[in-house]
């Protein structure tokens, strides 16, 4: 009995042992033959199943024929690009920039899928390949320099330079007004950044884009001069043609048609620039050390004092003038500014509420700058420059007559002159 249940027991155990090691080599010759097969789609030279490229399927094909597919997508996407602007249109070819898909780069990743690595991660790859497929993205190179500069051509044709607003007198005085105009500019930089990711991925459409220049305000707006609307203050002196006239009218060129804002400070030497031979100044007649002689850009105080004048006429507030050695011939006692390139300076602010704008006409033998702002600003009041003392100690007040009252009375200064000194010997 005993000997019996133990020949059963045995013969159970046998039989399940059996049928364990069937199964097991049932799933050794399955994996084995799963094995060879990755590895035979490995050495096939054939994109593996599930693999496609914008929806298109590439199992199957070797290289050759996976890059006809992508030389075919890539075709069709590539084109001109088109640009418009106030009605023209601008274009540039793929190869003025040399864009073209990178076929041989999206090939080789399409043939990488499912092989290259070991027989089990090959086998892995190829599965989740043919479950959950694989996308290839297609893209393109170009040549970003030569694109910037096409862009810059573009640039240069779509660009339009800004246009100060101007005051002018007209007939009687009257004040004249033309309007400012915005310029236009593309920002190349710009573009050529918001092209760079549709041309390397292939997604520019080919329907034209619209440029969008950015303004360029003027220095002058046409809003800068909408209150102006009178001559504040205006003020002529005389002088005789010839070398000094000539430097007379280029400086009176160089302070006309600028305006100056409420608290800005109007430099007449930074205005006006150096009085060289190179800006175009000729020798005359000039006052160094005391002395008259002559160098370049004689003449042009009798600028800067024609405009102090105009200046004070107009209520505005001077915060830096020198006289002159000895008294000039065209203004009278207390009234010049002498200016000398980096040491002496004239220079006012504007206090007013509104923008004031200066112009200035040399011709003949007149020079007259004029300053003109809102009426309002000074109230109704006429200004009067009156001098107290001698014509060698003069001093000079500001005056604010309303009617013959006076609203206010204003000291600016003392001047001191001396003798002119002598020549100095010839060499």
């Amino acid at each position: 009995m005993e000997t019996s249940e133990i020949q059963k027991f045995n013969m159970k155990n046998f039989l399940s042992a059996k049928t364990s090691m069937i199964a097991a080599a049932s799933v050794a010759v399955v994996g084995a033959g799963t094995l060879i097969a990755s590895n035979v789609v490995a050495d096939s030279g054939e994109i593996v199943s599930g693999v496609r490229v914008d929806g298109r399927p590439l199992s199957g094909l070797n290289q050759s024929s996976a890059e006809k597919v992508f030389n075919d997508i890539g075709a069709a996407k590539i084109h001109n690009l088109t640009f418009t602007y106030n009605g023209e249109t601008f274009q540039i070819t793929p190869e003025e920039i040399n864009w073209k898909p990178q076929t041989a780069k999206a090939t080789q990743e399409a043939m990488s899928y499912g092989r290259g690595g070991t027989t089990l991660g090959n086998l892995r790859d190829q599965f989740n390949c043919m479950t959950g497929g694989r996308d290839v993205k297609l893209t393109a190179e170009y040549d970003a320099a030569l694109l910037t500069e096409k862009l810059k051509g573009i640039a240069a044709h779509v660009h339009k330079d800004p246009v100060n607003a101007v005051c002018s007198l007209g007939n009687g005085d009257v004040i004249e007004k033309t309007p400012g105009v915005i310029g236009k500019e593309l920002n190349v930089d710009k573009l050529a950044e918001s092209l760079k990711d549709p041309l390397s991925n292939l997604t520019l459409s080919k329907d034209a884009i619209a440029l969008e220049p950015d303004d360029i305000m003027p220095f002058i707006t046409t809003e800068d001069i909408e209150n102006i609307d009178s001559i504040l203050g205006s003020y002529s002196t005389y002088y005789s043609p010839g070398d000094r006239g000539y430097n007379i009218w280029l400086a009176s060129e160089s302070i006309s048609h600028k305006i100056v804002k409420p608290s800005w400070i109007f430099s007449f030497n930074d205005t006006v620039g150096p009085r060289t031979w190179s800006a175009g100044y000729r020798m005359a007649g000039v006052i160094i050390d005391g002395r008259p002689d002559t160098d370049y850009g004689g003449g042009v105080c009798q600028v800067s004092s024609t405009l102090y004048n105009a200046v004070l006429y107009a209520g505005l507030t001077p915060t830096e003038r020198t006289p002159h050695y000895f008294q000039s011939t065209y203004v009278a006692p207390g009234r010049d500014a002498t200016v000398a390139d980096g040491q002496l300076d004239f220079k006012f602010r504007n206090d007013l509420p509104h923008n004031v704008y200066l112009l200035a006409y040399a011709g003949g033998s007149t020079l007259s700058v004029y300053v003109l702002g809102t009426k309002a600003d000074l109230g109704g009041a006429e200004v009067s420059l009156e001098t107290d003392g001698s014509s060698m100690s003069p001093s000079l007040y500001r005056v604010y007559y309303n009617g013959n009252d006076v609203v206010k009375s204003e000291y600016l200064h003392t001047d001191s002159y001396q003798p002119p000194k002598p020549r100095r010997e010839q060499d």
